[in-house]
């Protein structure tokens, strides 16, 4: 066996109704959070649970962003097999890759999610080495060509759809807005006609996380599309900075195939 399989987790996931919208499609954030779970059970699994981490080390994974590339159509009540492993760490950024398969095997998506560790008193990333290099794994192949930690955009290319406000429900145990929180924002900033016509046809999905909204702040939320992309911008309104940033490319067609 190759060295780096010893580090791989695998489970299954169920597609469910909760994930659906009114047309019948996949919700982005539906394929987020699936991503999003996996990572936790699969980091928990190896003995790096985020409760223990913050318990015994002070630290906390956070992530920095996610890629999530559909391979092919995924319908609601399929039972989806996955596999998780890490794929490379720079520093103190780790690489981890997804892998969900149909239940004849083919490959339903991928995800990357590059993640960090966040030192639960100081609110910044962890740089001391002694910590973060006790959180190694053997190291896999990649599965997503062209993906970054880290975004580029221009502020002024979005214009403003909407002002949100960050609740006490959408607070997780590290005291900042979940991240599931940013794609359901990034969902309904999307036209009508993305909604409810061009959702089925989405294959490509990226989500970057810039900075923390924390509880009572307000959000400017942001967005520009064309015929085959799209892209959601939250701009916090206290200080003007980026939060998020979430692009989706469409591929006409792609549900039908």
């Amino acid at each position: 066996m190759e060295a780096w399989r010893q580090g791989v987790v695998s489970g299954s996931t169920l597609v469910n109704a909760s994930m659906l919208n009114s047309a019948g499609a996949i919700v982005p954030d539906a394929y987020q959070q699936m991503v999003a779970l996996i990572f936790e059970e699969s980091v928990g699994r190896q003995g790096m649970e985020i409760s223990h981490m913050i318990r015994y080390l002070g630290v906390s994974w956070v992530m920095l962003s996610m890629t999530i590339e559909i391979c092919s159509p995924v319908l609601p009540g399929e039972t989806l097999s996955w596999s998780s492993w890490q794929s490379e760490r720079l520093g103190k950024v780790w690489r981890r890759e997804t892998e969900l398969l149909h239940e004849d095997g083919r490959p339903a998506l991928y995800g990357a999610t590059f993640v960090s560790l966040l030192d639960i008193r100081t609110r910044r990333i962890c740089r001391d080495l002694s910590t973060l290099d006790k959180l190694n794994f053997p190291e896999g192949k990649k599965l997503i060509d062209h993906v970054t930690s880290r975004a580029e955009y221009a502020i002024e290319d979005f214009p403003e759809r909407h002002i949100r406000k960050v609740y006490p429900s959408w607070i997780d145990e590290l005291g900042h807005t979940n991240n599931q929180r940013y794609g359901e924002m990034g969902y309904d900033a999307l036209s009508e006609d993305k909604r409810l016509e061009l959702m089925p046809d989405l294959k490509r999905m990226e989500l970057y996380f810039l900075k923390e909204l924390k509880m009572g702040e307000s959000v400017s939320v942001r967005a520009c599309e064309t015929d085959t992309t799209a892209a959601v911008l939250g701009v916090s309104t206290s200080d003007l900075k980026p939060s998020f940033l979430i692009r989706y490319t469409f591929d006409p067609g792609f549900s039908m195939r």
